[in-house]
């Protein structure tokens, strides 16, 4: 396989040296949330974005079961749904996105909602249907919905099995909403449980949030690309891998890159809060379920992941790659652009920190993810600008 060039240095980009010519900064244009100063508007639990081809944000919300469409400069322009069971009404929406028939789509439990355009505004408000997806649905998932050009509807799912791991793939479905196929995520050897949890006796259980993996540890990241493949990666080396719906292998996609070591501080605060964590939870850690080999024996790896997230923009098939969130880079995001063909092509640099869910998205020159205050935990929506070249 053929390795593409070599990556920015780190203090290029969080210094006051001129990036590289490879590099492209975006342009913050809106921040809607409720202390945002311009555009305040009450979010509760992002679940989902989708943007339209004229830059309009679709924001569903779990803990206000409605999906809010937002202009490009932040203003609110509609409210799709409300709590309920009737038509067009939600119990907990997520994952939207915007078809190729410019119809909105949205994760409800067991079903998917379909919304048109208004004639009246352009916008996908209008309930049109309900159609039927997978029994027993992650509905609390955040994995975003695919639509790609053969017009099927990638519905996420995952299950834990005795292995230990969890599992992921997608049902594919037609946009009228017949079942066609699965599409399996590879499991690599980087996957660990998604979850961990203690009995409480019963049969009953407890999650217990932070101890299924340790920090730093390289998760598996994956999406569809537009012509159906599956483009997915360890995290662990700089490597992603196209496979068919029957899990061949079509092509690698590769940089030369080398491994940045976490510095000694970081790795030992780190380490200090994961032992905090264990001893407060009220069982032996050995009666924890779903808790990583790591977890287990304390050990953190020396160096950071190499990605965190993967993307594919519908329109143009280009991948865009986004890289681990450093301390140096508090208040970016950094994403590397491939073109379809797999050679890289430039860094795009967004003005603030996205969240890993859910997921950024991408569409014309428009970027949207969600942004978290460290201190109240508030959860606002970013929107950012950026030309196509360097």
């Amino acid at each position: 396989m053929a390795l593409l060039g070599c990556l920015m240095s780190v203090s290029l980009v969080g210094g006051s040296a001129a990036p590289p010519l490879d590099t492209v900064r975006a342009r913050l244009t809106a921040v809607i949330g409720e202390s945002a100063p311009r555009t305040p508007f009450l979010l509760g639990e992002i679940s989902g974005l989708a943007l339209d081809d004229s830059g309009r944000v679709y924001v569903a919300d779990f803990q206000d079961p409605r999906v809010v469409v937002f202009a490009p400069d932040g203003r609110h322009l509609a409210t799709i749904g409300r709590k309920g069971r009737g038509p067009g009404e939600f119990t907990a929406p997520t994952g939207p996105v915007i078809g190729p028939d410019h119809a909105l789509y949205v994760r409800n439990m067991e079903q998917i909602l379909r919304f048109v355009r208004d004639p009246a505004t352009g916008l996908a408000t209008q309930f049109d249907r309900g159609l039927s997806g997978p029994m027993m649905a992650p509905w609390r998932s955040k994995l975003p919905s695919i639509i790609d050009r053969a017009l099927r509807f990638y519905f996420p799912l995952e299950v834990g099995l005795p292995d230990g791991l969890t599992h992921y793939s997608y049902r594919r479905y037609t946009l009228e909403g017949r079942k066609l196929d699965s599409v399996a995520v590879p499991i690599y050897p980087t996957a660990r449980s998604s979850w961990a949890f203690y009995s409480t006796g019963g049969g009953n259980g407890r999650m217990v949030a932070g101890l299924n993996v340790v920090p730093f540890h390289p998760l598996p990241v994956w999406t569809i690309s537009p012509a159906g493949s599956l483009i997915s990666g360890p995290a662990d080396k700089y490597e992603l891998l196209e496979t068919d719906s029957a899990g061949r292998i079509v092509r690698t996609i590769a940089r030369s890159v080398r491994p940045d070591a976490i510095p000694v501080a970081e790795r030992a605060d780190s380490l200090r809060a994961l032992k905090r964590r264990v001893d407060s939870i009220p069982v032996p850690l050995s009666a924890l379920k779903g808790a990583s080999d790591e977890v287990r024996s304390l050990r953190l790896p020396e160096v950071y992941p190499f990605y965190q997230s993967v993307t594919v923009v519908p329109e143009t098939g280009e991948i865009w790659v986004r890289r681990w969130q450093r301390p140096s880079l508090r208040g970016m995001t950094l994403l590397d652009v491939f073109a379809p063909n797999g050679s890289y092509g430039r860094t795009v640099v967004l003005p603030m920190n996205c969240a890993p869910a859910p997921a950024l998205v991408i569409r014309g020159t428009t970027a949207a993810c969600v942004q978290v205050d460290p201190e109240s935990g508030a959860e606002a929506v970013v929107v950012a600008r950026f030309d196509r070249s360097p």
